[in-house]
């Protein structure tokens, strides 16, 4: 192999991993940015998603706020999905010979993970809808991985670059996009 294919598959390696990296850290600081003072974890499915979507408090079960919880539940909803999709296509990429299923059920074990440790540490609080949304997020980012493996005609260094430049710029768009939303 020519000495300079061989540099550009590393640098793509250092960029994939860096950004990799940076994401991993990013999503524990999202995740584990605030204590509360007390313990909370929802068991019961689509409740709080539910009660997010028709406006009605979960606390209290007033539709006195409804417009201001609906919007919260946007950017709650929205930016658990997301915030997973990443995770998906770096897990896809990085390991593409296993199934869409396992590279999925790895990212609902880490978003299992996280709430058990939000719960635990008292930094957030447990909730199976968030598991939820984030397996969701998840599945995206490996069917948009395996998307761009498809498009590059399974040629792993092709669909490597694609993801490497494409990574950063989706990244900053959605974390801009969910900053703006919550501002």
């Amino acid at each position: 192999m020519d000495i300079r294919i061989k540099r550009k598959k590393w640098l793509i390696n250092i960029l994939l991993y860096s950004v990799a990296v940076f994401y991993i850290l990013l999503l524990l600081l999202i995740l584990f940015r605030q204590r509360h003072a007390v313990r909370s974890v929802n068991l019961i499915p689509l409740r709080g998603i539910t009660a997010f979507l028709t406006g009605k408090d979960l606390v209290t079960g007033s539709m006195e706020n409804a417009w201001f919880i609906r919007g919260f539940a946007l950017s709650n909803i929205l930016g658990n999905i997301v915030i997973f999709v990443p995770l998906g296509v770096y897990l896809t990429l990085f390991h593409k010979d296993k199934a869409v299923w396992k590279n999925t059920l790895w990212v609902v074990l880490a978003s299992v993970a996280a709430e058990a440790a939000q719960f635990a540490f008292k930094m957030g609080i447990g909730d199976i809808d968030d598991v939820i949304l984030n397996g969701l997020g998840g599945l995206l980012g490996v069917l948009l991985c395996r998307g761009i493996y498809w498009l590059c005609k399974n040629e792993d260094f092709k669909a490597r670059c694609v993801v490497a430049f494409m990574a950063p710029l989706a990244g900053m768009l959605c974390f801009g996009i969910l900053l703006l939303m919550n501002a």
